[in-house]
């Protein structure tokens, strides 16, 4: 993989491909230390490879915490792992309701199998198959993020909170 180094969110237009849960991690946590606002993610299980540690879940809290008007809003088909193993950006999600929210896709959206990452509507981490680490990162892709935003979007407005991630007050 090409360094990431350097880039910055809504200037770099080049697109990058990446091909391990390493360099994956590493693009996730390159694009959202640069958001200011917004923060979808599309998953099919939160894959703890690449969002469940420290440095992106500190990143994620940043972002949450930089404006009043911050919205980080994530959808994962499979939370079974999420819940067995415990999740960071769960707890996370947990601690900062107002800011980040977690639902799952209406059964309609099972046989989607994509899986991606934007942020502020313009940087996209982008893998056409979910179950593999071969995809892309691109630090200004408006175009592309708008497709997978208005996707996010339609698919949001159908989807439920995940009743294995709420929070048990005791």
């Amino acid at each position: 993989m090409q360094s990431l180094e350097g880039l910055k969110l809504g200037v770099d237009a080049e697109r990058v491909l990446v091909g391990s849960s390493a360099e994956n991690r590493a693009a996730a946590l390159a694009l959202v230390s640069q958001g200011k606002r917004f923060l979808h993610i599309y998953s099919r299980d939160l894959d703890h490879a690449i969002y469940d540690n420290p440095p992106f879940v500190e990143a994620v809290r940043k972002l949450a915490l930089y404006s009043r008007y911050s919205q980080i809003r994530i959808l994962v088909r499979n939370s079974e792992k999420i819940v067995s193993r415990g999740h960071g950006l769960v707890a996370l999600a947990q601690q900062l309701s107002s800011f980040i929210q977690i639902r799952k896709p209406a059964p309609d959206h099972d046989g989607y199998n994509e899986a991606f990452l934007v942020v502020d509507k313009m940087g996209v981490l982008h893998r056409k198959l979910s179950d593999r680490y071969e995809g892309e990162v691109s630090f200004h892709a408006p175009e592309q993020a708008a497709v997978l935003v208005k996707f996010f979007d339609e698919v949001w407005e159908l989807s439920e909170p995940d009743p294995q991630l709420r929070r048990l007050h005791i």
